[in-house]
C-alpha cells in the first residue's frame, strides 16, 4: 500500500492499517448447528469449472438479510470474475477466472444462506463464523465445491449514509478464506458515483475483491513505477486496489495472474492441489550492472514451478503492499534469471529491501526464499551471492536462552529454511537472548557468519535487529568479533575483521524489530 509520495504514502498506510487485511484474534463463541440450505426453487446452477468458490451469506441473529442481496452480490461477483478474466488474458493465460456456480442467464450466483444463532457482536472475529460455516458444509457435503470460501456477513447499517457498526465485522483474508461485509445499498452500479455512495462502493467492492484475492492465494504487491504512471495499468488490485477499483485504473499484476493460473478454482479439470512442496535455491548470483539488478541461479523442487516471481519488499512495508515484482518462466534445468531495472522501483534512496524468490508450483502451492539487500544513495548494494559455506558435520547446539516447544534451537542446523528457533513466549524473557553452536570436535576457521530469518512472515515478529557475535575455543571465555544489525528478512552475511579460528560461536540478540522480548533464526552457518 505504500507509495513514494510522502503525505499520500503516509495517509494510505494509516487507512490500510485500520481496515484491510487484519486478522481477528477473539475467542470462539458458543455454537449450535446452522440452518439447512435454503430452497432455491427451480434455479439450476452450473459451471464450466471443476471447482467453484463457496459463497456464503452469513446473517447474525439480530440482523436481517439485506434486500436483494442475491442479485447485488451476484452482480459484484460476476463482474469481479470478468475483471480477473481480462487480467488473466492480458498476461497470456487465456480467458480464465475463478469458478462460480451460476444460473443459465448468467445473472445469479449460488449463495449459501446461514442464519447464525447469536447476535452480531459474537461474530466480531472469524473463528466463530468459520466454525458455523464448516458445520453447515459438514451437514451438506454435496454443497462443498472447493477449498476456497467467500463469507459475507450482513450488516443493516447504511454505511454510505454515515452509519457504522458498534463492533468489528471480519474483513480480511485468512488462508483460503475471505471475509467481507454486505450492507444495504452495496451495488456494483454505485461504483464511480460521486460522494459517499461511490466511495463506499469502491471501498467495499474493491475491498471484497482484494480480500478474495487473499482467499485465492494472492499476496500483496504493487505496481512498478512505469505501471503506476500508465493509465492502462494504474494500481494493482492487491496493492491499494481496494481504494481505486471502479474509481481509477486498477489491474491484475503478472505476479497475480501466474499465481491464479495454478489455483484450484481456476481449474477445469479434477486433479490434486496444494500438496506439500519442498524447494531450495541451490545456486545464486546477484549484482547491480548498467542500471539493473541482475539475479540468476538454480533451484530444486519436489513439484514443478510454472513461473518464478522476484518480489522486492521495502522494509517499512513488510506486508508488501507496494512490493515491486518481476515474473518470469523457469529456464532449462531448473535455472532462473531476471533483470530488474532500478528505474521501476518507486522507493530507492537509502532503503532496506528483501528480495523474495517466489515459486509458483503447478499444484497451486507457493514456496519462497528470501535475501536481504539495500539501496544506498539510490544505488543497490547487493551482497547475497553464493558463499562457500562450511560443512556442519558434527555441529551441535551447546546452549540457548529459551525456546518455545517445537521451535527448537536445533532447527538452525537442520538445513530447512521453513523451520526456525524461536524464544519462549509462554515464559518470555527480556533481551539479550542467545544461541550457541559448537562446531564439532575441533575448531574451524571462518571469515563470517551466514543467517536466515524465519520464512513464515515478512513482518518483524520475533526477528532480531541489533546483535553481536562472540567466539570461543573452550565455551567459557568469549571474544566479540562482530556488532551489527540484521536486515528484516532473508539470507544475510556478516564478515569478521579477518579470518577467525574457534570451536564455539554465540549469537546474542540485543533487541528485536517490534521492540518486544523475542528472537528467532531459521538457519545459521559460517563461510
Amino acid at each position: 500500500m505504500k507509495r513514494n509520495y510522502n503525505l499520500f504514502y503516509i495517509v494510505i498506510i494509516i487507512i490500510l492499517t485500520t481496515f484491510a487485511c487484519k486478522k481477528g484474534t477473539g475467542e470462539d463463541n458458543p455454537i449450535i448447528p446452522p440452518v439447512s440450505p435454503p430452497v432455491t426453487g427451480n434455479i439450476v446452477y452450473k459451471s464450466d469449472y471443476a471447482y467453484n468458490l463457496n459463497v456464503v451469506y452469513f446473517v447474525p441473529n439480530n440482523v436481517i438479510a439485506n434486500a436483494d442481496y442475491e442479485e447485488r452480490i451476484s452482480k459484484i461477483l460476476i463482474e469481479g470474475q470478468k475483471f480477473i478474466s481480462n487480467g488473466m488474458k492480458s498476461w497470456g493465460f487465456g480467458e480464465k477466472s475463478f469458478g462460480l456456480l451460476k444460473n443459465a442467464e448468467n445473472t445469479r450466483v449460488k449463495i449459501h444462506l446461514i442464519k447464525a444463532p447469536l447476535n452480531s457482536d459474537a461474530y466480531a472475529n472469524y473463528p466463530a463464523i468459520e466454525t458455523l460455516v464448516k458445520a453447515y458444509f459438514q451437514q451438506n457435503p454435496q454443497e462443498l465445491k472447493s477449498e476456497h470460501y467467500l463469507v459475507l456477513t450482513a450488516s443493516n447499517k447504511k454505511y454510505d449514509e454515515g452509519e457504522t457498526d458498534t463492533h468489528a465485522i471480519p474483513y480480511y483474508g485468512v488462508g483460503r478464506w475471505c471475509y467481507a461485509v454486505d450492507f444495504p445499498g452495496l451495488k456494483y452500479e454505485n461504483l464511480g458515483k460521486p460522494g459517499s455512495v461511490g466511495d463506499k462502493a469502491t471501498v467495499y467492492i474493491g475491498g471484497m475483491l482484494h480480500e478474495l484475492g487473499h482467499g485465492i492465494n494472492l499476496p500483496h504487491n504493487g505496481p512498478s513505477a512505469s505501471q503506476a504512471a500508465n493509465p492502462a495499468f494504474g494500481m494493482t488490485l492487491m496493492g491499494s486496489g481496494n481504494y481505486t477499483y471502479g474509481k481509477s485504473p486498477t489491474f491484475l499484476s503478472y505476479f497475480d495472474a501466474a499465481t491464479l493460473n495454478n489455483c484450484q478454482i481456476f481449474s477445469k479439470e479434477v486433479k490434486t492441489f496444494y500438496g506439500a512442496v519442498t524447494s531450495k535455491v541451490t545456486e545464486i548470483d546477484a549484482k547491480y550492472l548498467n542500471g539493473e539488478i541482475i539475479v540468476s541461479g538454480k533451484y530444486t523442487s519436489s513439484n514443478p514451478a510454472s513461473h518464478i516471481t522476484f518480489r522486492n519488499i521495502e522494509s517499512s512495508d513488510p506486508d508488501g503492499y507496494a512490493s515491486i515484482t518481476f515474473t518470469t518462466k523457469p529456464g532449462a534445468d531448473n535455472s532462473f534469471s531476471v533483470k530488474m531495472p532500478v528505474s521501476e522501483f518507486i522507493k530507492k534512496g537509502n532503503s532496506n529491501y528483501t528480495l523474495q524468490i517466489f515459486f509458483h508450483h503447478e499444484n497451486g502451492t507457493n514456496t519462497s526464499t528470501s535475501y536481504a539487500y539495500k539501496f544506498a544513495d539510490n544505488i543497490p548494494v547487493i551482497d547475497f551471492g553464493d558463499r562457500t559455506l562450511l560443512a556442519r558435520t558434527g555441529w551441535t547446539i551447546s546452549g540457548f536462552s529459551t525456546a518455545q516447544g517445537s521451535f527448537a534451537a536445533t532447527n538452525v542446523l537442520d538445513g530447512n529454511a521453513n523451520t526456525y528457533w524461536h524464544t519462549s513466549w509462554d515464559n518470555a524473557q527480556l533481551h539479550p537472548h542467545f544461541i550457541t553452536i559448537k562446531t564439532g570436535a575441533s575448531a574451524v576457521t571462518a571469515n563470517g557468519l551466514s543467517i536466515n530469518t524465519r520464512q513464515d512472515t515478512q513482518a518483524g515478529a520475533g526477528k532480531i535487529k541489533d546483535f553481536r557475535i562472540e567466539t570461543s575455543n573452550d565455551g567459557t571465555n568469549w571474544t566479540t568479533v562482530y556488532n551489527g544489525t540484521m536486515a528484516l528478512n532473508g539470507v544475510q552475511y556478516f564478515s569478521f575483521n579477518g579470518a577467525k579460528t574457534f570451536n564455539y560461536i554465540k549469537i546474542v540478540s540485543l533487541n528485536d524489530y517490534l521492540g518486544e522480548k523475542f528472537a528467532s533464526l531459521s538457519e545459521v552457518n559460517l563461510y
